[in-house]
């Protein structure tokens, strides 16, 4: 049964909040909730929602509707003359397409380590998962992952999978010192990876290394 009550904690970046119901209980909820309207989300909106409860059995709000809010234009509206909104240029996906490139060229002139080029493949989709989860938890309201270890498994080798995940998922795109992070991580990774292809890091040497840190973890 649908109840009302007023939105009084709410992250923009994020896309969350949480709205008090007339009865006093406060229930979590998120953009995707929300039905589309011309602004954003506001403290101190007027709402009507529809309570339940969530997998984690915390109180949720589902089909949120803002009171005195201007719906966004239909898909009509627009066919009927409204401009299409351009396509946004995406930084992430050319920094993950880079990273493959890199591996894939220098795979190929034999200056890159099938064992450096396995472990960006397997990090890429620990990474990838991670973000998908993380972007879950925070439309759920459970317990997210820390931004450290996300950014934590970008620099150990799970960058372009954490890309294609910032990128398909629309997770942390919004946080300006959290895409700066990102940017930096890609910068290392693509020095580096150019090092391999331009033959100034020794891939035999590496291959060894790496043989050697795995025999003692082993």
């Amino acid at each position: 049964m649908a109840q009302s009550g007023r939105l009084v904690q709410w992250n923009d970046e994020r896309g969350f909040g949480f709205i008090e119901g007339g009865d006093g209980q406060r229930h979590f909820v998120h953009i995707s909730a929300i039905g589309r309207i011309a602004t954003r989300p506001r403290i101190g909106d007027r709402v009507n929602f529809v309570p339940e409860r969530g997998a984690d059995g915390r109180l949720q709000a589902r089909t949120v509707s803002i009171l005195g809010a201007n719906p966004s234009a239909t898909p009509e509206a627009r066919r009927r003359g409204m401009a299409p909104s351009p396509a946004r240029f995406d930084w992430r996906l050319v920094g993950a397409a880079l990273v493959v490139i890199l591996l894939l060229t220098g795979l190929a002139l034999g200056r890159v380590p099938w064992e450096l080029a396995t472990g960006y493949a397997a990090m890429g989709l620990v990474s990838f998962n991670a973000y998908w989860m993380d972007k879950k938890y925070a439309e759920t309201g459970q317990w997210r992952t820390s931004e450290v270890t996300l950014l934590g498994i970008d620099l150990c080798l799970g960058l372009a999978g954490g890309l294609l995940g910032q990128a398909a998922f629309r997770h942390k795109t919004r946080k300006r010192d959290y895409a700066a992070a990102s940017g930096l991580i890609l910068a290392v990774h693509l020095l580096w990876l150019g090092g391999f292809v331009a033959g100034l890091i020794d891939a035999s040497e590496f291959a060894g290394w790496a043989r050697s840190v795995v025999s003692l973890a082993a």
